[in-house]
């Protein structure tokens, strides 16, 4: 079933939407959904589920489509607007923010069940998630969650970045600093470090960049001036 990828679509063509959804749904569930719907009309009952549908996404109307191959029985009109915009329990949803934002301060993406609670841990704060408690900050949290659920629209979770300490902030560790550097090759690609050598190479530029008097941050130039003392034999290349 091909749909529009705007909402505005849906509310101009609503009924023609809401014929197309029935016919689908005849066509996974044959008798059992004529037998559900008995004595309705086709015309008011494609108005009916028109009406309820107007405020939903395609991509929302696809997951409940997408869920009702799981099912025996074919769900009525309230179990299939659930289908397509899960109601998700604020506390769960709270515990599956704090571990994904704690596996994304270590570089990974985290598990998410759904891209609205990455987008409400956003709004609530990375900071906020991690050092408060669920007592403490349980209202901003249902409200961004249920404000964040009810767009209906979410963006697919972002791939994450690490980022490095602000100047004077605290000093990253090797394994964060290796982590760092990883990450840059594997966005640039391996060419930009093919010619280079000596893989101290860019840490005593940074060192003789600082010495010249030139812009180097604090943070930085600790990064460069431990690469440098790093033993031989533990270097990550």
């Amino acid at each position: 079933m091909q749909l529009a990828h705007t909402t505005d679509a849906a509310r101009v063509l609503p009924v023609a939407w809401a014929a197309r959804l029935i016919e689908r749904m005849q066509a996974l569930y044959g008798a059992k959904f004529a037998q559900q719907w008995d004595g309705i009309a086709p015309a008011r009952l494609a108005e009916v589920w028109a009406e309820e549908i107007a405020g939903y996404s395609a991509e929302e109307i696809q997951r409940g489509l997408a869920s009702c191959r799981g099912r025996t029985f074919p769900p009525t009109l309230p179990e299939f607007l659930g289908l397509c915009r899960p109601t998700l329990n604020p506390e769960t949803a709270y515990h599956e923010a704090v571990a994904g934002m704690s596996a994304r301060a270590r570089g990974e993406i985290g598990t998410w069940t759904h891209p609205g609670v990455f987008w409400a841990a956003m709004r609530v704060g990375q900071h906020d998630l991690l050092n408060q408690g669920w007592q403490t900050v349980r209202t901003r949290w249902e409200f961004a969650l249920r404000d964040i659920m009810a767009q209906g629209r979410w963006e697919p979770v972002p791939e994450p970045q690490l980022a490095l300490a602000a100047p004077g902030g605290t000093i990253p560790s090797r394994e964060e600093a290796q982590a760092f550097l990883r990450q840059i090759k594997a966005k640039t690609g391996a060419r930009l470090f093919a010619s280079i050598d000596d893989p101290r190479a860019w840490a005593q530029r940074i060192v003789a960049r600082a010495a010249e008097g030139k812009a180097v941050t604090p943070t930085v130039l600790r990064m460069a001036k431990n690469a440098i003392a790093e033993p031989t034999d533990s270097r990550d290349a």
